[in-house]
């Protein structure tokens, strides 16, 4: 039956026993399955997919809902995709205590720095992409935002205080989306790397004012917005620290190297510049 790894819609009817309008259906309300689709729009499903249908056909037979029986074999399964599905569809409907759930399976199935590199992320991205298109509203979106925020709070406090020189983690003056920062600050702790996060918005007067009592080794800005940097001086960055790296979908090489600063395009080299520095 599987051509190439994956089977048609008629097939999965087939083999699960579940119809395809239930499939299409389902796909729009739970966000599961979710097929591939051919250059003609025909959907294609994964092995995988196939096996879970088979186990929330099972549950439906013993009496669960649809939903119910989704969200449940879906935490189970150890596919990081499906469980950042889980999580964002949890979080959409504001049932916090089934993200709250999932998100700690995550944590034991994944380690604390694979939830965040497969689910946390993942799902901040898609649930912003979603809000973008206008499928999500504001309401939603600060809910999973805050939800998300709390999440990565309590992993930044598992992951201790690295003793040294700190590095500096904040945004820019004006920007208050601090969730980018957060994970530079996470990641960096993960590396050994005494990373200090100090919240949003922080004044550059400020911030060379406490880089310079605490003998900091750097700073971190992290930027999602572009006029966050563009409403800054030349140079503004220059001498803040021995080491000013800028990072985030609101950064460029460009505006990095007109302010004085270091541009990191990800957060897998970040932690590379300052070991890279330390040696």
């Amino acid at each position: 039956m599987a051509r190439r790894g994956v089977y048609t819609i008629a097939e999965v009817e087939a083999l699960t026993g579940l119809s395809a309008h239930v499939l299409r259906q389902w796909e729009r309300r739970y966000g599961f399955p979710r097929p591939e689709r051919t250059p003609g729009g025909h959907r294609l499903y994964r092995e995988e997919e196939v096996e879970i249908l088979k186990r929330i056909r099972r549950l439906l037979e013993e009496g669960a809902t649809p939903q119910a029986a989704i969200r449940r074999v879906l935490a189970q399964t150890m596919h990081p995709e499906a469980l950042a599905e889980a999580v964002k569809e949890a979080l959409l409907a504001a049932d916090l205590p089934q993200a709250e759930g999932l998100f700690r399976r995550g944590v034991r199935l994944l380690g604390p720095e694979g939830v965040v590199r497969e689910v946390l992320l993942p799902v901040l991205r898609e649930i912003g992409e979603a809000w973008h298109r206008g499928e999500v509203s504001v309401a939603q979106e600060h809910l999973a935002s805050t939800f998300l925020r709390a999440r990565l709070q309590e992993l930044l406090d598992l992951a201790g205080y690295p003793q040294g020189a700190p590095i500096l983690v904040t945004t820019p003056p004006g920007e208050r989306h601090e969730i980018g920062a957060m994970l530079a600050t996470y990641l960096l702790r993960r590396q050994g790397l005494p990373a200090l996060y100090l919240g949003p918005d922080t004044p550059l007067s400020d911030l060379m004012t406490l880089a310079q009592a605490l003998g900091a080794q750097g700073v971190v800005l992290s930027v999602l917005l572009r006029e966050s940097l563009r409403a800054l001086p030349d140079r503004a960055l220059a001498g803040i620290a021995p080491r000013v790296v800028l990072g985030g979908a609101g950064a460029t090489a460009e505006e990095a190297g007109r302010l004085g600063a270091l541009y990191v395009e990800d957060l897998e080299r970040l932690a590379q510049v300052f070991w890279e520095e330390a040696a």
